[in-house]
């Protein structure tokens, strides 16, 4: 008898009570399952066997037998619930917990990991909100972008140290007179759904992409792209740019079939990466290996990711960015920020992220801070005040103080200047995301003390980047930050020259001394030289007062003993693609 058919009859024996001796006869046994006592005899033999009660029968008619159920209901549905879980039957999981979607969120958590499914490798883990729609061409968050690169690939890629580094074109060069880049496509390249990746799909693309909004900005000079053989791409530009090819492998750039950009709700999407999605809902993200991809195929065979609601939940377990992550002896797998200034035991890998938490002063506002209130409150709302508000209020995260946008660039010190009168009113503007809105608060906290009233407005990440593009953020500060993705060199070129909040915030006038500084910069440099080339043009935003800069987030990666040699991505998240088992 299967275990899900025995639970039923255990079920009617829970009455009796758990964990202490009952003295019972068969006969009566039989009755509570309503069943024969030869059929009795043979459930409690079967129950016994998988250690869910100790039977001691007595022999002689009418004496009385020992019996002592071992486990309390909930705990045995867990356990079923669990199995079904680690053998991906989710909806019996569900079903066996009577549908109790959070007794279902903690047993994710415990099961969350690497195991063997009939031989093949897959991953579980869970994460605080749902995905958005997985294509390239919409602005999306981190963790999208990571997902993008496991969904999609591109061109040529970027390395860490800014060199160029074959995708699905396996050569290129630049001709510095005609202003071509040309790219060679690698032989028998297909989508996801089997289509051919060729010359002119990605001719069609990348026309496509320079109609786009999003892209214009960094396309302008791009003024035609066109494919003289079927496995050559050559792009024509109007100015120098020695950086062209780490631009294009950026996330936004990921090869896709030119029909998806006009498509614009539906969540099955059609990558070319090393794993294909095969669900996206609101509860959970599925992906599979592409047994077609260019280079070699991933180690892991599938990864399920769920949205798993924490605030249900007791203990929470996050994965990204936020506090309260914890472990257990079990054999959990999830990404953390950590929350303390030492390293717990079971961190395993560790980093301080490329990007930077920072405030902007918006002169766009309704209200824009003249010259003298923008140096005050530079160095009257630093990173330790706020620091030290989040950690009195239980609100901090893993992070550290940053000192200039990005972690590698020099420290920038400024003196402390003197008070001046503020307004009476301010608005501070982030976008929801938990650590951003608490470091809103310390503001909030620190701006009351100096007798301003203070209001924070929480947009959506889209939302905030259209309000500034369109020029309707209103208010006098914004509270958001950057990422570098792993083409760091030009992620840290495009979060300056195509970054419409920063851009909008700083002014007219300041905003083309940046784009013409730019533009100068990338038809000069080489790409491996950009970060270099960027610090001092950064580096002037902060000493002109336009910006603050907060902290770094630290990223940890923690597992016990469930995956192998496993990095740590750019975005936080662990290299899924790489992870293997021994077994």
């Amino acid at each position: 008898m299967s275990d899900l058919n025995l639970i039923r009859y255990y079920t009617r024996l829970v009455p009796m009570g758990v964990g202490v001796e009952i003295k019972t006869a068969l006969p009566m046994v039989a009755e509570l399952l309503f069943t024969s006592p030869r059929h009795a005899r043979n459930l409690l033999s079967q129950m016994q066997q998988l250690e869910w009660l100790t039977w001691a029968p007595k022999p002689g008619r009418n004496q009385r037998s020992s019996l002592v159920l071992n486990l309390e209901l909930d705990e045995l549905k867990n356990r079923l619930a669990a199995k079904r879980i680690l053998q991906g039957k989710y909806e019996k999981a569900l079903s066996i917990l009577d549908d109790d979607e959070i007794a279902f969120g903690r047993l994710l958590q415990s099961t969350s990991g690497a195991s063997l499914r009939e031989g093949m490798l897959h991953i579980q883990l869970t994460y605080k909100r749902p995905f958005e729609r997985l294509v390239p061409h919409q602005l999306q968050r981190s963790s999208e972008r990571y997902l993008l690169r496991q969904v999609y690939c591109c061109l040529v890629g970027s390395s860490h140290s800014g060199e160029l580094q074959p995708q699905l074109a396996h050569h290129w060069y630049y001709d510095e007179e005609s202003l071509e880049w040309t790219f060679y496509l690698r032989p028998s390249l297909s989508f996801h759904n089997g289509t051919a990746i060729d010359g002119p799909c990605i001719s069609e693309l990348f026309s496509k992409l320079m109609q786009l909004e999003d892209y214009q900005s960094e396309l302008h000079h791009l003024t035609a792209v066109h494919s003289p053989t079927r496995n050559k791409v050559v792009f024509k530009l109007s100015k120098p740019d020695q950086g062209f090819g780490g631009l294009i492998s950026g996330v936004k750039y990921s090869i896709q079939p030119p029909s998806q950009i006009s498509q614009s709700t539906a969540r099955q999407v059609v990558g070319s990466g090393p794993f294909e999605v095969t669900e996206h809902t609101q509860t959970k993200l599925c992906l599979q290996a592409f047994e077609r991809y260019y280079a070699c195929r991933a180690l892991t065979d599938q990864v399920t990711i769920w949205h798993l609601d924490e605030l249900g939940l007791e203990k929470q377990q996050i994965h990204t960015n936020q506090p309260g992550a914890q472990s257990d002896k079990q054999c959990n797998y999830y990404v953390s920020h950590a929350v303390s200034l030492h390293k717990e035991k079971d961190v395993q890998k560790s980093r301080i992220e490329d990007g930077c938490m920072f405030i902007l002063f918006n002169q766009s506002a309704d209200q824009a801070l003249d010259d003298a209130q923008r140096r005050f409150l530079s160095t009257y709302l630093t990173a330790d005040k706020v620091y030290r508000y989040l950690d009195e209020t239980n609100r901090l995260f893993g992070c550290e103080i940053a000192e200039n946008l990005l972690p590698m660039w020099h420290k920038i010190t400024r003196p402390e200047m003197p008070s001046v009168t503020l307004p009476k009113q301010l608005s501070i503007a982030v976008y929801d995301y938990s650590s951003l809105w608490n470091c809103a608060a310390a503001l909030k906290y620190l701006l009351e003390r100096q007798g301003v009233d203070v209001t924070i407005n929480t947009y959506s990440y889209r939302e905030l980047t259209t309000r500034s593009s369109q020029g309707e953020l209103s208010e006098s500060l914004i509270i958001t930050n950057i990422n570098l993705d792993d083409n760091r060199h030009a992620s840290a070129f495009n979060s300056l020259y195509h970054n419409p909040i920063i851009q909008r915030c700083i002014g007219d006038e300041s905003k083309q001394w940046l784009v013409q500084r730019l533009d100068e910069l990338r038809s000069q440099t080489p790409l491996n030289n950009y970060l270099d080339a960027l610090e001092p043009i950064a580096s002037a935003l902060i000493n002109q007062f336009w910006l603050s800069p907060l902290f770094h987030h630290r990223q940890t990666l923690r597992f016990q003993g469930v995956l192998n040699d496993v990095a740590l991505t750019n975005w936080g998240w662990p290299d899924i693609k790489n992870v293997w088992s021994t077994d």
